[in-house]
Order: structure tokens, then C-alpha cells, then sequence
């Protein structure tokens, strides 16, 4: 793969005749809905198919995979236009495998809401590690408010994907409550019915686990948000499912600030399975 960083006078036309590509190629892998209008510093993806196989009348995904030695999973991967679906016609060129040793291997995630276009959602899933449901909420008794997922985490393992559950403490007027945080971290009972009913509904809607999002958490509950995601990392862990924390992005320990201050990334780093720094804040 080259990453081809666009130059004032590139064409898509000049840009494929460089690289030995072709012009189809770039448009799709790229998404480009108008291949005419490319701006300096815009940067595109140049991927060579090694092995290309043609759609004869008849075939499948299934009995293509099977005959090229690869999954339909990946053929998917391998081909954006298919949008996640199964639709092919006679004549549709399908890469089977692309050039170059791959160089290793990351987690991608991807959040959405339950009312997300599903077209959009399949064409995406191909590419995700986790796909991260937003989100239920959190009382203060430890009561957990519930939402219609819409089977999104069937979908997520259709394709692979770990379906995750946000959990934010949301108020009814959408933003996020630093009160509604500290009066949940002060109550450990509270915590042990929080966790009780997100394991039950974890297994039940088939999560693979949490993501935790908690933010303008009052500065005094630092230590004690930290303690909460070790406790329930502890007990998710040992049903099988995984804890992950979104952390405001911070420039030092000492950062200032409402947003920043209760999220302590020694004590929460150790507490979790993984974290996603909130660098968009």
C-alpha cells in the first residue's frame, strides 16, 4: 500500500499512470464522489491487486471464496464496492488479494447510534475490531437505563466485530452529569446492582463488553472512578468480557480542568483492558 499525498496539477488520471494503478481503483478504494475535484494535501490510498478474479454467470461469494482460497469476509474487505452485501453480477472484477506484506495489525472502532443507516453500517463493519454501541446510562441507584440497540450487536459479530455497550452518564438533557457521577461513585452498593445488571444484560444482548464513558467526573472522585472500573474489570473479566474506558485527551497528569482531572491514566491504565483517548475533545 502507498499513501499518495495529492500535488497541485495531480489528476486521478496522472496520479494512476504514476503509480501503474487503475483509475477505477483509486476512485473506489478511496470513496472519491468526485474524482475531478482533488485538493493539494488531500491524501489517497494506492493499492495493488495482486490476484483479481472476474464474476463469471452463476458464482457466489461463497463459491468464489471457496475456489480463490479466502473467506467471504475478506472478499468483502478487499472490495468496498460491495458495500458489506453479497450482490455480485457477471463481469465484476472482485480482488482477492492485494500486494505487499502486511506491515501488522491495529484495533479500529467505530461508534454508533441505534438509528444508523444500515447501509452505511455494513459497508463499515468489514473494517471494525469493535463496534461500539452508544449508549446506556447509569443512575445513581445503580439502576441502568436501557435503550433499543436495534440488534446492532448481532450485526457487529456477523461481520467479526466485538459489539461493545457505552456506558455514559448521560442526563435527560444530553449532557454529560458530574453530579450523576459522583453520587453513583459514592455509593458501592450502587456499583455492585450496576454491574449485576450489566452483566445480565451484556450476555443477554450479546456484548462483548463495556465501554466505559464517565466525563466531567468532580475532581474528588478520582481515585475513586479508578477503583470502580479495577472492581468491575474484575467481575466482567471473569464472565468472559472485556472493559474499555474513554479518556479525555490530556498533555500532562497535572492538566487542569473539569473534563481532564478525575481521569487519572496510571490508576485507570491499570484498572482496564484497553483505553480510547478522546483526542476529538
Amino acid at each position: 500500500m502507498t499513501i499518495h499525498v495529492v500535488k497541485p496539477g495531480d489528476t486521478v488520471y496522472s496520479i494512476a499512470r504514476m503509480h501503474d494503478v487503475p483509475m477505477r481503483r483509486i476512485v473506489v478504494d478511496n470513496g472519491l464522489q468526485e474524482p475531478a475535484r482533488l485538493t493539494p494535501g488531500q491524501t489517497l490510498v494506492i493499492l495493488k491487486p495482486k490476484r483479481v478474479y472476474t464474476v463469471q454467470a452463476g458464482d457466489t461469494l461463497g463459491n468464489i471464496a471457496s475456489r480463490t482460497g479466502v473467506t467471504v469476509f475478506q472478499l468483502w474487505q478487499n472490495n468496498p464496492q460491495l458495500g458489506g452485501n453479497d450482490r455480485i453480477y457477471p463481469g465484476q472484477q472482485l480482488v482477492i488479494e492485494y500486494d505487499g506484506v502486511k506491515k501488522g495489525v491495529f484495533a479500529v472502532k467505530g461508534y454508533a447510534y441505534p438509528n444508523i443507516d444500515r447501509a452505511i453500517l455494513r459497508k463499515t463493519l468489514p473494517y471494525l475490531t469493535y463496534l461500539a454501541v452508544f449508549s446506556f446510562g447509569v443512575q445513581p441507584d445503580g439502576s441502568l437505563v436501557y435503550i433499543d440497540d436495534r440488534g446492532l450487536p448481532e450485526a457487529a459479530r456477523e461481520f467479526g466485530a466485538v459489539p461493545l455497550m457505552v456506558l455514559t452518564t448521560l442526563a435527560e438533557d444530553g449532557s454529560f452529569s458530574g453530579e450523576r457521577a459522583s453520587q453513583f461513585l459514592n455509593n458501592p452498593d450502587a456499583q455492585e446492582k450496576l454491574i449485576d445488571n450489566l452483566i445480565d444484560c451484556l450476555q443477554k444482548r450479546g456484548y462483548g463488553g463495556v465501554d466505559v464513558d464517565f466525563e466531567f467526573i468532580p475532581p474528588a472522585d478520582r481515585e475513586r472512578y479508578a477503583a470502580f472500573l479495577s472492581n468491575l474489570t474484575t467481575r466482567l473479566n471473569a464472565v468472559g468480557l472485556t472493559v474499555m474506558a474513554a479518556l479525555a485527551a490530556k498533555t500532562s497528569a497535572a492538566q487542569k480542568g473539569l473534563l481532564h482531572e478525575a481521569h487519572d491514566y496510571a490508576l485507570i491504565g491499570q484498572a482496564v483492558n484497553d483505553v480510547l483517548l478522546m483526542t476529538y475533545e
